[in-house]
Order: C-alpha cells, then sequence, then structure tokens
C-alpha cells in the first residue's frame, strides 16, 4: 500500500467525551443500588422498630437521591454543558489548521482535535479518492494516501449525503482497516454544493452510535465544509487579482510601442548616446511590465519603473513639454508595495491631463505615515469636474463608444477607470480594505492622486495547499 508514511504514531489519551459517558452509566448504576436499598432500609426501621428518626433519615436520603438525579438527567448538568462549550470552542482550533486548505498536515491536525470530542475510536479524512489523515487506533495500517477502499465512502461521495454504516459481513480487504472497529459515520465534505471528500468516525460496536454522534459527524463536516469553501473563495480571489495584473500588463499598447521606437530610431543618427540610454530605458521598462510579477515589489523598483516611462514620454515629444520631481522621504525605498502602480498613473496624467500646448508637471512624492506609506502622484494638468472624479472607479472603459484617437504619448486615448479599479483592487488585495485611493481635482488647475497604503502587505502564499477536488 502506497502513502507517505504517517508523522506521528497515535496513542491513547484520555477522551473528555468517554469519561462524561461513562460517568452518566456509573451514576445510574450507583442510583439504582442505593434508592433499593434505602427503601429495604425504611420498611425494615418501621416494622422492627417504629421509631420516625430512621425513617426520617431514610426518607430524606431518598429525597436527596431523587434531587440529584433531577440534577444529573433532567436539568442540564455541568457535564454537558461543558461537552457543548468544547464542541464550539474548537471550531476556533480546526480553523487555525484549515485555513491554508485541507492538506494532509491541516487534515491531521483536525483529527487529532475531533476525535476526543466524541465516541469514536478512530477518525478519518479523505478527499475521496485517497486518506488525507487518520487519527486514533488503527491509524498506522491506514496513512495519508491510502486509496479509499470502504464502499460507504464512495456511496457518500456520489450521494453527498451522510451515511451510519455496521461492517458486519464487511469484505476481507475493507477489514484490513481498523479491524477491530465495527461500525462507523461517513459525512460528505461539499464545496458549492460539489462533494470533495469525507468525515468518517470509526466505533467498536453499531450501539455506541446515537443521535449526538451523528449530529457530531455533521457538524464537524459542516465545520470543515465551510472553512474550505472560505479558503476557495481566497484563492479566487488571489488567482482574480493576479489576472488582472497580467491583463493590465500585457496590454501593450502598439501605437506606443511603434512611436517610442520610431522615436528612438530618429535619434540613433544625431544623438546616439541619448538614443542608447533610450532603448536602455526602453527594454528595461517592457522587461518589467511584461514580468511575471505576482508578488510584492520594492517603492524603489516602482519609482525605477515610472522614471524610464517619462523618460521615454519626454524623448516622444520633448523635455520642455514634461517635467517630473521626485520628493520621497530617506528609509522607505525598500518598503514593499504592489507592483505596477505608479507607471498607470503616469500614464493616466498624461493622457487625460496634458494640454495642447503648455508643458505638463509632475510631482511624484511617497512618504512614510503613522498607518503606513502615502504614494502621491500631483500633475498641473487640465484637471477634471467633480461629476468626472465620481466616476473615476468605474471598470468600464469611459471612452469605448469615442472614435479612437491618439494621444501625446502615441497610445490610444482611453478613459482612466480601468486602470484606476485595477490599481485599487491590487492595493486592496494586498494591503486590504483600509487601504485605498483618493483623488482631488480641479479643473483648469491640475490632479492629485494619493494612494494610501496602510498596515503590513500580506504577501500571497505559494503553498501548494488544496482544496480536495470531486472525482
Amino acid at each position: 500500500m502506497g502513502g507517505i508514511p504517517h508523522p506521528i504514531r497515535w496513542s491513547r489519551r484520555l477522551n473528555p467525551t468517554k469519561v462524561m459517558r461513562s460517568s452518566k452509566v456509573a451514576m445510574t448504576a450507583l442510583l439504582g443500588l442505593c434508592v433499593p436499598l434505602l427503601l429495604l432500609m425504611l420498611v425494615w426501621d418501621l416494622m422492627d422498630n417504629p421509631h420516625p428518626v430512621p425513617a426520617v433519615v431514610t426518607i430524606a436520603g431518598l429525597v436527596l437521591l431523587c434531587f440529584f438525579f433531577s440534577y444529573v438527567f433532567v436539568v442540564p448538568d455541568d457535564l454537558t454543558s461543558s461537552a457543548t462549550d468544547r464542541t464550539l470552542s474548537i471550531a476556533s482550533k480546526i480553523f487555525v489548521h484549515t485555513r491554508h486548505g485541507m492538506t494532509p498536515e491541516a487534515a491531521l491536525g483536525a483529527c487529532q482535535i475531533i476525535l476526543p470530542e466524541t465516541l469514536a475510536s478512530a477518525i478519518c479524512i479523505t478527499d475521496g479518492r485517497q486518506v488525507l489523515a487518520c487519527w486514533g487506533e488503527g491509524s498506522d495500517r491506514c496513512p495519508a494516501g491510502t486509496p479509499v477502499t470502504l464502499e460507504t465512502t464512495r456511496r457518500v461521495i456520489e450521494s453527498g449525503s451522510m451515511s451510519v454504516f455496521s461492517r458486519d459481513g464487511a469484505s476481507t480487504e475493507e477489514m484490513r482497516y481498523f479491524p477491530r472497529l465495527r461500525a462507523g459515520v461517513v459525512a460528505p465534505l461539499t464545496v458549492r454544493g460539489r462533494c470533495v471528500g469525507t468525515f468518517e468516525l470509526f466505533y467498536p460496536r453499531f450501539a455506541q452510535i446515537d443521535m449526538r454522534q451523528t449530529a457530531l459527524a455533521t457538524g464537524f463536516a459542516d465545520l470543515i465544509s465551510t472553512q474550505l469553501a472560505s479558503f476557495e473563495l481566497e484563492r479566487q480571489d488571489e488567482l482574480t487579482a493576479r489576472m488582472e495584473l497580467r491583463a493590465l500588463q500585457s496590454q501593450v499598447d502598439p501605437h506606443f510601442l511603434f512611436n517610442t521606437i520610431g522615436t528612438i530610431v530618429s535619434l540613433v543618427r544625431t544623438e546616439p548616446e541619448k538614443a542608447r540610454s533610450l532603448l536602455i530605458d526602453f527594454s528595461n521598462y517592457y522587461r518589467q511590465t511584461l514580468s511575471d510579477s505576482d508578488t510584492l515589489t520594492t517603492l524603489e523598483h516602482e519609482l525605477e519603473q515610472g522614471v524610464r516611462y517619462i523618460n521615454l514620454m519626454q524623448a516622444r515629444y520633448g523635455a520642455d513639454r514634461l517635467h517630473m520631481r521626485l520628493d520621497v522621504d530617506h528609509g522607505i525605498f525598500d518598503r514593499r508595495v504592489p507592483p505596477f502602480v505608479l507607471q498607470p498613473l503616469l500614464e493616466n496624467c498624461i493622457k487625460h491631463a496634458m494640454r495642447e500646448v503648455e508643458p505638463l508637471s509632475i510631482i511624484v512624492s511617497a512618504r512614510a505615515t503613522k498607518a503606513g506609506i502615502e504614494l502621491a502622484v500631483a500633475d498641473d494638468g487640465i484637471g477634471m469636474s467633480d461629476e468626472v472624479r465620481m466616476h473615476l472607479f468605474d471598470p468600464r472603459d469611459a471612452a469605448a463608444d469615442e472614435p479612437e484617437t491618439l494621444t501625446a504619448d502615441g497610445s490610444v486615448k482611453r478613459g482612466c477607470g480601468l486602470a484606476l479599479s485595477n490599481v485599487l483592487m491590487r492595493i486592496r488585495f494586498f494591503f486590504g480594505e483600509e487601504s485605498g485611493i483618493h483623488v482631488e481635482s480641479v479643473e483648469g488647475v491640475g490632479t492629485r492622486v494619493v494612494v494610501e497604503l496602510v498596515g503590513e502587505p500580506h504577501e500571497p502564499s505559494q503553498a501548494t495547499s488544496k482544496i480536495p477536488q470531486a472525482r
């Protein structure tokens, strides 16, 4: 039988749920013995010695036993409450293990937490094809990677419904696993209505499976399923953010590309050193733009990319029409920021703020704040109205229905909503909802776009965590 070896050998330890059940059985037996004994003593005292004192003592003992019986079996007792509290409290512990998906390590951690809360002797979690983790009696015979052989598991995967089973009459192959455990409960793990695995509890006897045990199996399976669904949504958000970034990076405008190359070619004979410098900037710019930037970069690299873009634009229509100044606090160049944030803001300045004749000045500033980092791009261009500013983050190309025209940088004139929406999405993906973009603008005066990065960034995990897939 293949599979990776079980990392930890199971050892017997105190099971609070089984102790509670055994305590109730013992108290029932004790009451069953004490009550008849006290009744016999009462009858004997009344017949042999009709003195009231022994009778009163005996009757008082019976009353106390009745109150004790009511407290244990009628009123919700401390033992039951403690069990409920334990069941609820382990949810947070399970989340710690399964927050990165149901890997074998996460499944094993969940098994070790859940088993003591049940009357089961073994627990198993599968992905429908093989065992992810197993814990308890006989778990060394069923390590992670063991193919699923239990017929009940296959039926639950196909039907998506919980099943309680007895192993009487099971095949020899099936009884190789947990040979002393004769019954069990299998509950499905579902994500978006699709069964992606099973949660299984095994018991020595079928009589040990009652309504509470089936409810526990269903509850724990639903709990794990919910966490798996949450992980899948987080993974989809991460994939969406990366795909949006790649889509934005891959939007190489042919007009901008050809016009920039043409500008460099025109300088080869007249200003060869400048042409050489621009060619290096052009190469580095597109190498960075087209790279697979799935992780955070440094503020220094973002600023360098912005400078390369401005250098290319200055070569396009002259340094006298475009000026850029950097104002960056010392000591923050190595701070981590989302990639491809500054260049779209600079591109919007040139495409939407530049006048027909007058020069455009851009100031790029970056400073540390109490909350994190503030990155700002300000220009003295044509500005915009409040109505236009209110729709800047609409994820629709604002100029999609307008005739195609070229801007000063040689690219197609388009709305800035898509770029800003994309930048905002990635900012919040890496830094959370508290981070964002604030735009200030006055018509005829200029525009200032402020990117606020709050707190420490979240670096997407590159681990191979997964959600179990259905067959």
